[in-house]
Protein backbone atom coordinates (compact mmCIF):
# COMPACT_ATOMS: atom_id res chain seq x y z
CA UNK A 1 0.00 0.00 0.00
CA UNK A 2 1.34 3.76 -1.19
CA UNK A 3 -0.26 5.19 2.28
CA UNK A 4 2.25 2.90 4.30
CA UNK A 5 4.96 3.25 2.10
CA UNK A 6 5.14 6.77 2.25
CA UNK A 7 4.36 7.50 5.62
CA UNK A 8 7.61 4.59 6.54
CA UNK A 9 9.61 6.53 4.06
CA UNK A 10 8.95 10.51 3.83
CA UNK A 11 6.78 10.68 6.89
CA UNK A 12 6.69 14.97 6.48
CA UNK A 13 5.24 14.81 3.25
CA UNK A 14 2.27 12.21 4.35
CA UNK A 15 1.48 14.56 7.14
CA UNK A 16 1.72 17.61 4.59
CA UNK A 17 -0.64 15.64 2.04
CA UNK A 18 -2.96 14.24 4.72
CA UNK A 19 -3.32 17.47 6.63
CA UNK A 20 -4.07 19.29 2.97
CA UNK A 21 -6.44 16.62 2.09
CA UNK A 22 -8.23 16.61 5.45
CA UNK A 23 -8.99 20.43 5.43
CA UNK A 24 -9.42 20.33 1.79
CA UNK A 25 -6.75 22.78 1.11
CA UNK A 26 -5.52 21.01 -1.94
CA UNK A 27 -3.39 23.48 -3.63
CA UNK A 28 -3.53 23.39 -7.83
CA UNK A 29 -0.06 22.34 -8.34
CA UNK A 30 2.61 20.42 -6.45
CA UNK A 31 6.35 19.71 -6.85
CA UNK A 32 7.63 16.47 -5.44
CA UNK A 33 11.46 16.85 -5.72
CA UNK A 34 14.42 14.76 -4.68
CA UNK A 35 16.70 12.12 -5.37
CA UNK A 36 15.74 9.08 -7.53
CA UNK A 37 14.14 5.83 -5.23
CA UNK A 38 12.46 8.36 -2.97
CA UNK A 39 9.05 7.13 -3.91
CA UNK A 40 7.87 10.32 -5.77
CA UNK A 41 5.38 8.65 -8.36
CA UNK A 42 3.93 6.26 -6.04
CA UNK A 43 3.68 9.77 -3.78
CA UNK A 44 1.83 11.31 -6.80
CA UNK A 45 -0.78 8.39 -7.68
CA UNK A 46 -1.67 8.24 -3.90
CA UNK A 47 -2.35 12.04 -4.20
CA UNK A 48 -4.20 11.33 -7.73
CA UNK A 49 -6.03 8.79 -6.28
CA UNK A 50 -7.30 10.56 -3.36
CA UNK A 51 -8.79 13.29 -4.91
CA UNK A 52 -10.46 10.99 -6.84
CA UNK A 53 -11.81 8.69 -4.54
CA UNK A 54 -15.21 7.82 -3.76
CA UNK A 55 -14.83 6.03 -0.65
CA UNK A 56 -12.22 8.44 1.60
CA UNK A 57 -12.09 12.55 2.34
CA UNK A 58 -8.35 11.84 3.20
CA UNK A 59 -5.81 9.48 1.98
CA UNK A 60 -6.84 7.16 -0.99
CA UNK A 61 -8.40 3.90 0.35
CA UNK A 62 -6.35 2.37 -2.73
CA UNK A 63 -9.21 -0.04 -2.73
CA UNK A 64 -11.94 0.85 -4.43
CA UNK A 65 -12.74 0.49 -8.11
CA UNK A 66 -11.70 4.70 -8.65
CA UNK A 67 -8.08 3.65 -7.38
CA UNK A 68 -7.54 0.57 -9.37
CA UNK A 69 -8.63 2.44 -12.35
CA UNK A 70 -6.63 5.35 -11.35
CA UNK A 71 -3.68 2.84 -10.82
CA UNK A 72 -3.82 1.15 -14.29
CA UNK A 73 -4.11 4.17 -16.23
CA UNK A 74 -8.08 3.94 -17.06
CA UNK A 75 -9.37 7.08 -15.36
CA UNK A 76 -10.50 9.19 -17.83
CA UNK A 77 -9.75 12.46 -15.44
CA UNK A 78 -6.38 11.09 -14.80
CA UNK A 79 -3.52 12.28 -17.39
CA UNK A 80 0.41 11.15 -16.84
CA UNK A 81 3.36 12.15 -18.43
CA UNK A 82 6.70 9.85 -17.96
CA UNK A 83 9.80 11.90 -18.84
CA UNK A 84 11.41 8.62 -17.55
CA UNK A 85 10.57 7.45 -20.58
CA UNK A 86 12.11 10.37 -22.75
CA UNK A 87 11.36 13.73 -23.84
CA UNK A 88 8.44 15.35 -22.93
CA UNK A 89 7.25 17.45 -26.04
CA UNK A 90 5.02 20.94 -26.37
CA UNK A 91 2.22 18.92 -28.06
CA UNK A 92 1.88 16.50 -25.49
CA UNK A 93 1.79 19.36 -23.02
CA UNK A 94 -0.63 20.87 -24.94
CA UNK A 95 -3.20 18.12 -25.65
CA UNK A 96 -3.38 17.51 -21.65
CA UNK A 97 -4.39 21.15 -21.19
CA UNK A 98 -7.14 21.04 -24.16
CA UNK A 99 -8.75 17.80 -22.56
CA UNK A 100 -8.34 19.25 -19.71
CA UNK A 101 -10.14 22.67 -20.60
CA UNK A 102 -12.94 21.06 -20.69
CA UNK A 103 -15.09 19.79 -17.20
CA UNK A 104 -14.14 16.38 -15.86
CA UNK A 105 -15.20 13.30 -17.70
CA UNK A 106 -16.39 10.99 -15.31
CA UNK A 107 -18.86 11.77 -12.43
CA UNK A 108 -17.45 11.76 -8.85
CA UNK A 109 -15.66 14.23 -6.98
CA UNK A 110 -15.26 16.70 -10.65
CA UNK A 111 -11.74 17.07 -10.77
CA UNK A 112 -9.26 16.65 -12.80
CA UNK A 113 -5.24 15.68 -12.11
CA UNK A 114 -2.47 15.25 -14.61
CA UNK A 115 0.97 13.93 -13.68
CA UNK A 116 4.23 14.55 -15.22
CA UNK A 117 7.36 12.49 -14.07
CA UNK A 118 10.41 13.29 -14.13
CA UNK A 119 9.69 17.03 -15.52
CA UNK A 120 12.63 18.35 -16.10
CA UNK A 121 13.09 15.95 -19.19
CA UNK A 122 10.60 18.27 -21.10
CA UNK A 123 12.09 20.24 -23.96
CA UNK A 124 12.44 24.46 -23.51
CA UNK A 125 9.30 24.56 -25.66
CA UNK A 126 7.50 21.74 -23.53
CA UNK A 127 8.48 23.98 -20.21
CA UNK A 128 6.82 27.07 -21.14
CA UNK A 129 3.08 25.36 -22.19
CA UNK A 130 3.80 24.20 -18.62
CA UNK A 131 4.23 27.09 -17.15
CA UNK A 132 1.67 28.76 -19.12
CA UNK A 133 -0.78 25.81 -17.85
CA UNK A 134 0.29 26.42 -14.70
CA UNK A 135 -0.68 30.11 -14.60
CA UNK A 136 -3.71 29.62 -15.69
CA UNK A 137 -5.20 25.98 -13.95
CA UNK A 138 -8.87 25.20 -15.39
CA UNK A 139 -11.24 24.66 -12.48
CA UNK A 140 -10.47 21.67 -10.18
CA UNK A 141 -7.33 20.74 -12.16
CA UNK A 142 -4.43 19.74 -9.87
CA UNK A 143 -0.90 19.47 -11.45
CA UNK A 144 1.43 17.02 -9.97
CA UNK A 145 5.04 17.19 -11.27
CA UNK A 146 8.15 15.07 -10.03
CA UNK A 147 11.85 15.89 -10.44
CA UNK A 148 14.82 13.78 -9.63
CA UNK A 149 16.54 17.34 -10.39
CA UNK A 150 15.03 20.58 -9.56
CA UNK A 151 17.95 22.98 -11.38
CA UNK A 152 16.77 21.45 -14.67
CA UNK A 153 13.28 22.87 -14.10
CA UNK A 154 12.08 26.55 -14.93
CA UNK A 155 12.61 28.48 -11.95
CA UNK A 156 9.09 30.32 -12.66
CA UNK A 157 7.88 26.62 -12.64
CA UNK A 158 9.33 25.91 -9.64
CA UNK A 159 7.63 29.03 -7.91
CA UNK A 160 3.98 27.84 -9.20
CA UNK A 161 4.13 25.22 -7.11
CA UNK A 162 3.84 24.08 -3.75
CA UNK A 163 6.76 22.62 -3.38
CA UNK A 164 7.48 19.25 -1.46
CA UNK A 165 11.29 17.68 -0.80
CA UNK A 166 11.76 13.88 -0.59
CA UNK A 167 15.08 13.07 1.55
CA UNK A 168 16.58 9.77 0.51
CA UNK A 169 15.83 6.49 2.49
CA UNK A 170 18.09 6.03 5.37
CA UNK A 171 20.63 3.45 5.21
CA UNK A 172 19.14 1.51 8.27
CA UNK A 173 15.99 1.26 6.61
CA UNK A 174 17.74 0.07 3.52
CA UNK A 175 19.58 -2.42 5.43
CA UNK A 176 16.43 -3.70 7.65
CA UNK A 177 14.61 -4.35 4.20
CA UNK A 178 17.38 -6.40 2.47
CA UNK A 179 17.86 -8.61 5.72
CA UNK A 180 13.89 -8.93 5.24
CA UNK A 181 14.42 -9.96 2.02
CA UNK A 182 17.03 -12.69 2.57
CA UNK A 183 20.22 -10.92 1.15
CA UNK A 184 23.07 -12.15 4.25
CA UNK A 185 23.70 -9.78 6.61
CA UNK A 186 27.44 -8.75 5.15
CA UNK A 187 26.46 -8.45 2.08
CA UNK A 188 23.12 -6.15 3.37
CA UNK A 189 25.09 -3.72 4.77
CA UNK A 190 27.55 -3.15 1.75
CA UNK A 191 23.87 -2.96 -0.88
CA UNK A 192 22.39 -0.34 1.62
CA UNK A 193 24.95 1.93 1.25
CA UNK A 194 23.96 2.03 -2.88
CA UNK A 195 20.75 1.19 -3.04
CA UNK A 196 18.01 2.50 -0.90
CA UNK A 197 14.73 1.82 -3.23
CA UNK A 198 13.29 -1.61 -1.35
CA UNK A 199 12.07 -2.75 -4.32
CA UNK A 200 15.51 -3.05 -6.15
CA UNK A 201 17.13 -4.64 -3.76
CA UNK A 202 17.00 -8.22 -4.70
CA UNK A 203 17.05 -7.48 -8.53
CA UNK A 204 20.35 -5.24 -7.67
CA UNK A 205 22.11 -7.60 -5.07
CA UNK A 206 21.64 -10.66 -7.69
CA UNK A 207 22.25 -8.73 -11.25
CA UNK A 208 25.56 -9.41 -13.23
CA UNK A 209 25.88 -5.05 -12.77
CA UNK A 210 26.42 -5.78 -8.96
CA UNK A 211 28.78 -8.62 -9.10
CA UNK A 212 30.98 -6.51 -12.00
CA UNK A 213 30.62 -2.80 -10.06
CA UNK A 214 32.10 -4.84 -7.24
CA UNK A 215 34.92 -6.34 -9.02
CA UNK A 216 35.68 -2.74 -10.52
CA UNK A 217 35.59 -0.61 -7.37
CA UNK A 218 38.07 -3.49 -5.95
CA UNK A 219 40.46 -3.02 -9.39
CA UNK A 220 40.39 0.76 -8.94
CA UNK A 221 41.29 0.21 -5.34
CA UNK A 222 44.59 -1.76 -5.91
CA UNK A 223 42.98 -4.87 -4.19
CA UNK A 224 42.47 -7.28 -7.36
CA UNK A 225 43.61 -6.87 -10.79
CA UNK A 226 46.04 -3.90 -12.01
CA UNK A 227 44.32 -0.44 -11.68
CA UNK A 228 46.40 0.93 -14.41
CA UNK A 229 44.39 -1.86 -17.33
CA UNK A 230 40.77 -0.75 -15.36
CA UNK A 231 39.27 1.30 -18.27
CA UNK A 232 40.89 -1.83 -21.00
CA UNK A 233 38.67 -4.34 -18.53
CA UNK A 234 35.70 -2.54 -18.80
CA UNK A 235 35.44 -1.95 -22.18
CA UNK A 236 36.52 -5.50 -22.78
CA UNK A 237 35.73 -7.40 -19.67
CA UNK A 238 33.01 -6.03 -17.16
CA UNK A 239 30.70 -4.99 -19.82
CA UNK A 240 30.79 -7.98 -22.50
CA UNK A 241 29.64 -9.86 -19.11
CA UNK A 242 26.44 -8.22 -19.06
CA UNK A 243 24.40 -10.71 -20.85
CA UNK A 244 21.27 -8.38 -21.77
CA UNK A 245 22.63 -6.03 -24.39
CA UNK A 246 19.13 -5.31 -25.99
CA UNK A 247 19.20 -3.38 -23.25
CA UNK A 248 22.86 -2.13 -23.10
CA UNK A 249 22.26 1.49 -22.37
CA UNK A 250 20.63 0.73 -19.18
CA UNK A 251 22.80 -2.26 -17.61
CA UNK A 252 25.80 0.80 -18.77
CA UNK A 253 23.95 3.17 -16.50
CA UNK A 254 23.49 0.80 -13.60
CA UNK A 255 26.77 -0.75 -13.79
CA UNK A 256 28.51 2.93 -13.18
CA UNK A 257 25.96 4.25 -11.23
CA UNK A 258 26.95 0.67 -8.91
CA UNK A 259 30.32 1.59 -9.12
CA UNK A 260 30.57 4.76 -8.08
CA UNK A 261 27.93 4.11 -5.42
CA UNK A 262 30.84 1.77 -3.91
CA UNK A 263 33.57 4.07 -4.42
CA UNK A 264 31.55 6.71 -2.81
CA UNK A 265 30.63 4.68 -0.30
CA UNK A 266 34.48 3.60 0.75
CA UNK A 267 35.60 7.09 0.66
CA UNK A 268 33.13 8.22 3.85
CA UNK A 269 33.66 4.93 5.52
CA UNK A 270 37.30 4.67 5.31
CA UNK A 271 37.00 8.87 6.63
CA UNK A 272 35.09 7.88 9.56
CA UNK A 273 36.64 4.11 9.86
CA UNK A 274 33.58 2.35 9.75
CA UNK A 275 33.42 -0.91 7.80
CA UNK A 276 30.49 -2.84 8.02
CA UNK A 277 30.18 -4.85 4.66
CA UNK A 278 31.73 -8.37 3.36
CA UNK A 279 34.82 -9.17 4.09
CA UNK A 280 37.25 -8.10 1.45
CA UNK A 281 35.25 -4.46 1.94
CA UNK A 282 36.71 -4.71 5.93
CA UNK A 283 40.28 -5.58 4.81
CA UNK A 284 40.07 -2.38 2.34
CA UNK A 285 38.90 0.22 4.97
CA UNK A 286 41.34 -1.39 7.51
CA UNK A 287 44.48 -0.90 4.97
CA UNK A 288 44.17 2.73 5.98
CA UNK A 289 45.34 3.39 2.05
CA UNK A 290 44.55 7.32 1.95
CA UNK A 291 45.06 10.17 4.50
CA UNK A 292 41.31 11.89 5.38
CA UNK A 293 42.69 14.61 2.70
CA UNK A 294 43.04 12.12 0.03
CA UNK A 295 39.56 10.62 0.58
CA UNK A 296 37.81 13.83 0.57
CA UNK A 297 39.59 14.25 -3.46
CA UNK A 298 38.22 10.80 -4.12
CA UNK A 299 34.49 11.95 -2.92
CA UNK A 300 34.96 15.27 -5.01
CA UNK A 301 36.05 13.17 -8.34
CA UNK A 302 33.76 10.04 -7.37
CA UNK A 303 30.69 12.77 -7.02
CA UNK A 304 31.67 14.81 -10.30
CA UNK A 305 31.67 11.82 -12.70
CA UNK A 306 28.24 9.92 -11.20
CA UNK A 307 26.83 13.41 -12.14
CA UNK A 308 28.11 12.55 -16.10
CA UNK A 309 26.11 9.37 -15.48
CA UNK A 310 22.95 9.21 -17.91
CA UNK A 311 21.41 8.21 -20.93
CA UNK A 312 22.56 11.43 -23.03
CA UNK A 313 26.06 10.82 -22.30
CA UNK A 314 29.12 8.63 -24.18
CA UNK A 315 29.65 6.27 -20.95
CA UNK A 316 33.20 4.74 -22.61
CA UNK A 317 33.95 8.57 -22.11
CA UNK A 318 32.89 8.92 -18.92
CA UNK A 319 34.96 5.97 -17.77
CA UNK A 320 38.36 6.97 -19.65
CA UNK A 321 38.00 10.53 -17.71
CA UNK A 322 37.26 8.71 -14.72
CA UNK A 323 40.24 6.19 -14.99
CA UNK A 324 42.81 9.41 -16.34
CA UNK A 325 41.11 11.43 -12.60
CA UNK A 326 41.55 7.94 -10.65
CA UNK A 327 45.74 7.31 -11.89
CA UNK A 328 45.95 10.98 -11.60
CA UNK A 329 44.87 10.84 -7.91
CA UNK A 330 46.89 7.74 -7.43
CA UNK A 331 49.92 9.48 -8.31
CA UNK A 332 49.70 12.59 -6.23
Amino acid sequence: MRKELLQRTQPVVYRALERALKKDRVHNAYLFSGPAGTHKYDAALLLAMSLLCEESDGLACEQCNTCRRVLEGEHADVAVLDGSRGSISKEQIDAIQERFSRTAAEEGKGRSVYIIRNAENASISAMNSMLKFLEEPGDHVTAILTTDNISRLLPTIVSRCIRLPFVPVSKEMALHAAIEKGIPEEDASLLAKVVRREEELMDIFGSEEYKCAQEMMRQALGLAGDRKMLLTDYDLSFRSQLTDRSKAKESDIRLLTLFFGLLDAYAHDAIYGTAEGPAWYKEAIQKKMYTKEQLAELLRIVNEQKDRVNKYNDLSLVMCQTCFRLEEFNHE
